[in-house]
């Protein structure tokens, strides 16, 4: 029995093949099936409209690889039945090839993590992480980048807290901008300012929320209703 589920059909109501096939493409491969439907749900919505299908086992991921779906993406619960450990983790990423494979669980072992970056993983989005938020990573991800959320979640949550409350309104404006995914020189235009000026308040920004970058900065904006 087929047990992928093809949730962004149902919600968008898609019936044009030839539309579908333009979409990206992302398998959650989780048995938690309302977390599951939840991210689908939220990777289906405007403006992305990301098409997302569901699994639930080691087995059936790798049976959804073989399919013949072209995925853009695979995130890969590390709990679910069938997964054992690093060597289950490092059997999807090869099977995957050339597809990105993001690990997507509560907690995980930091060396998993980086075993799984270093087989060619793209890194661990947290399962804490809000949905606002996750449809940045997922963006993120897709652009070629790794994430990894900061060691010390804690710490990094209380620093970035810090950080957040001392934006200025003008800061807080352009990272609304830059979640729009506006480049330097349109917000620069957008808000009559020069392009080394938004350079300048870009890395303010990023120090104050404790962000690596740009587009760390935007994901940790939405994750704490900032933006």
């Amino acid at each position: 029995m087929n047990t992928i589920r093809d949730v962004a059909n149902v919600l968008n109501n898609e019936t044009d093949a030839t539309d579908i096939q333009k979409k990206i493409t992302i398998l959650i491969a989780d048995d938690h099936v309302l977390l599951a439907e939840s991210v689908a749900a939220a990777l289906a919505a405007p403006p992305r409209q990301f098409r997302a299908q569901i699994v639930s086992t080691f087995d059936e991921t790798l049976a959804a690889l073989s399919s013949g779906v072209d995925f853009d993406l695979v995130m890969l619960d590390l709990k679910m039945p069938g997964m054992m450990g690093l060597k289950s983790v490092i059997k999807v990423i090869e099977t995957a090839k050339p597809t990105w494979v993001v690990l997507l669980s509560g907690n995980v072992d930091q060396a998993i993590v980086q075993a799984a970056i270093d087989n060619g993983g793209r890194g661990w989005v947290p399962k804490t992480l809000s949905l606002r938020a996750l449809v940045s990573v997922v963006d993120l991800v897709l652009s070629g980048q790794i994430f990894v959320p900061a060691d010390d979640r804690t710490k990094s949550t209380n620093s970035g807290a810090s950080g957040a409350s001392s934006l200025s309104e003008r800061e807080i404006g352009i990272m609304q901008l830059a979640s729009e995914g506006r480049t330097n020189k349109e917000i620069a235009s957008a808000i009559g300012a020069s392009e080394v000026t938004i350079k300048m308040h870009m890395r303010a920004i990023c120090r104050k929320l404790n962000a690596r970058n740009r587009a760390h900065a935007v994901i940790i904006s939405k994750e704490w209703d900032i933006i």
